[in-house]
């Protein structure tokens, strides 16, 4: 299930469910889209524990209708309606109230890609809390304390009109936190339990500035584009910064090489460069590069790297343990609420 990406800002006390929005964005490509068909094995080759979906409201929505349902799990229109709530709240604190209206490409507006994120949380939500059931993984006295008192606090700052636009109630609002509370412990119990076969030993890093071209279907004509453009940096009074900066085809300019990068041929490459050197085209299998070192391997930026990918592998490892728990259940969605 695709998921997506966003500001970690929503309202300062809703604690719980800012954390597990941040968790979210680490299970990129689990599972399908909500809007999508959910693949379902044979019936003879179903585990004896998977679920099947109760039926869910497609039509008039009350706030006690089924509109998700993650196999036995029900999912109220209340539940939904306060999610969409903090997503709501999150987008327009930012960006205003006329952002819901603009494209987000596909012939979608950012209001319906917000809907469809809120949904893939509530069900990314359910199937955690599923498998804490499974794993005897629960929330201690203290930590259900503090997500209730947390939730009772949020539920009375809001006032009238917002709770009951939303369909909030407190209850509803504890079982909210608890679950986001729960989840956030399944993640942080998987992840400490992923071997990431990374040791503080012999890990460097360099800080560097790239240029990146991909390869494309003609190899060879890009790779002279490539080599003409370092040739023009290489002989301009223009810093690397403003090249790149036009001409990289990556999010980041700035980036961090480090010795366990998969691109080998860069890496070497980097290491034997000074600093506020321009490196000759370096070819690897995805493409072209160029790149300038601002920070050679220091402390700092060594035990940075080894933090991140340790972060990476445990991020990857639970990506993975969500891929095989989603595919136990079935996962419907009312069309009332992907038609909106």
């Amino acid at each position: 299930m695709k998921l997506f990406r966003k500001s970690r800002k929503i309202i300062a006390l809703s604690a719980a469910i800012v954390c597990f929005l941040s968790l979210s964005t680490c299970l990129t490509a689990c599972g399908s889209d909500p809007e999508e068909p959910v693949e379902t094995k044979q019936e003879n080759e179903e585990p004896e524990d998977h679920e099947k979906t109760v039926p869910v409201e497609n039509s008039s929505m009350k706030s006690d209708s089924t509109v998700i349902a993650v196999g036995q799990t029900p999912v109220s229109y209340s539940e939904y309606k306060s999610y969409y709530y903090f997503m709501k709240s999150q987008y327009t604190s930012l960006l205003g109230d006329q952002v819901w209206k603009q494209s987000a490409g596909a012939s979608k507006t950012i209001g319906q890609r917000a809907i469809e994120d809120v949904l893939r949380m509530i069900i990314q939500v359910k199937v955690i809390v599923k498998q804490a059931a499974k794993q005897g993984i629960v929330l201690e006295a203290d930590e259900k304390e503090d997500a209730d008192y947390n939730a009772q606090k949020l539920y009375d700052s809001l006032g009238e009109d917002v709770t009951k636009d939303a369909m909030m109630s407190a209850p509803l609002m504890m079982q909210i936190f608890e679950e986001n509370k729960l989840a956030e412990k399944v993640y942080h119990v998987i992840t400490g339990q992923a071997e990431t076969g990374v040791s503080g030993s012999g890990l460097s890093a360099y800080r560097v500035l790239l240029i990146y071209k991909a390869a494309g279907d003609d190899r060879e004509k890009v790779k002279a584009a490539t080599e003409k453009l370092q040739k023009k940096i290489a002989g301009s009074d223009k810093s690397f910064y403003t090249f790149a900066k036009k001409e990289t085809e990556l999010d980041e300019v700035e980036q961090v090489i480090g010795s366990m990068d998969e691109r080998k041929n860069l890496w070497m490459s980097v290491t034997s460069l000074r600093n506020q050197t321009i490196s000759p085209v370096i070819e690897e299998s995805d493409g072209f590069y160029i790149a300038m070192v601002l920070q050679k391997p220091n402390d700092t930026l060594n035990t940075d790297y080894q933090n991140k990918i340790v972060s990476d592998k445990q991020i990857e490892a639970f990506q993975k343990s969500y891929e095989e728990w989603s595919k136990n259940y079935d996962v419907e969605v009312s069309d009332a609420l992907l038609s909106d």
